[in-house]
């Protein structure tokens, strides 16, 4: 089908033009133009600042040097302002059409399709509030009635995300014991899964109200010319590991199950799409560096437009 099509292509270009979002490649100039038998020693002028590490504070002086002198300052990367969060906004509409479809296509409700809905539509949330900031909240910093519209629009991310996830675990084992997978054909396993799905989401959205909050996002680890830093949205105060731990089980849980029903046999077609969604989240949110904050947002798409084709499989036409 295209949409999974175009959300694998986007994912591979983006694992191999990374550079595209941050810091130019540096041309290093081995051969000399006199003949191509004659070279030229490198000269480290040529080289990105930033990738000299050895020297970390001085590459971040030399590549501010290098980017003010390009015209790009900490507000201004050179890239037109509407290009990051029209991205966002393009998932937002990924997401709203994938919603859509599920809720035509499901006939038999269940914990779990309930729980695919629910997280569809949190990202739905997560994205247009990103893309609606970036679009038209720039001047938080200096708006303090745009900071505190923005911050509460802001906050239901977290909670929806920290409630959410763990119960998608739900959707994933009910699809694998549709598919035959032996360990989830059980009800005690199914029911013990919602269990510890339910005590995961409490004792996460716990952690969330008992922290600091949330503060706006700075990207000051960023190259100066990254596509990310004409995003304005929130990030948590104090990131920890245990806010991502729901999502890596998530998506690992749904590769895992999905490899397995392929080994069954039984539902072929289901455990592709399962693969196929356990698949996009993991490479979406492992491609490194200022990419990554868009990658991971198209590999949470890819997850559940994979998830929205099994569940028509099991709970629908």
């Amino acid at each position: 089908m295209l949409v999974p099509k175009l959300i694998v292509f986007a994912l591979l270009a983006s694992a191999v033009s990374v550079g595209a979002f941050t810091a130019p490649r540096p041309s290093l100039g081995f051969r000399s133009k006199t003949g191509p038998s004659q070279y030229q020693p490198v000269s480290y002028n040529n080289v990105d600042p930033s990738l000299m590490f050895w020297k970390k504070d001085d590459a971040q002086v030399e590549t501010s040097k290098a980017a003010s002198q390009n015209g790009a300052t900490a507000d201004d990367n050179l890239k037109n302002d509407l290009i990051a969060p029209s991205i966002y906004a393009s998932y937002t509409g990924l997401m709203i059409y994938s919603l859509y479809q599920l809720c035509a296509a499901i006939t038999t409700s269940t914990i779990g399709s309930f729980a695919l809905s629910f997280v569809t539509g949190a990202l739905i949330w997560e994205n247009m509030v990103i893309s609606i900031g970036s679009f038209f909240f720039k001047d938080i910093d200096t708006n303090p009635t745009k900071f505190k519209i923005l911050k509460a629009l802001s906050y239901p991310r977290f909670t929806l995300h920290a409630v959410g996830i763990p119960f998608q675990c739900v959707t994933i084992a009910e699809m694998g014991k549709a598919a035959g997978v032996g360990f989830l054909k059980a009800n005690f396993v199914q029911t013990a899964i919602i269990a510890v799905a339910a005590v995961v989401a409490v004792l996460d959205h716990k952690k969330f109200v008992d922290s600091p909050g949330i503060t706006p996002t700075t990207f000051e680890d960023s190259p100066f010319d990254a596509l990310e830093r004409d995003l304005t949205k929130f990030s948590y105060v104090k990131p920890e590991l245990a806010y991502v731990i729901p999502a890596i089980v998530c998506a690992l849980s749904n590769l895992v199950v999905g490899i397995a029903a392929m080994k069954v046999g039984a539902a072929p077609k289901l455990a592709k799409w399962m693969t196929f969604a356990g698949a996009s989240a993991l490479v979406g949110n492992a491609l490194p560096g200022a990419i990554n904050t868009f990658s991971g947002s198209l590999g949470e798409a890819g997850m559940q437009y994979g998830l929205l084709n099994a569940a028509r499989i099991i709970y629908g036409r």
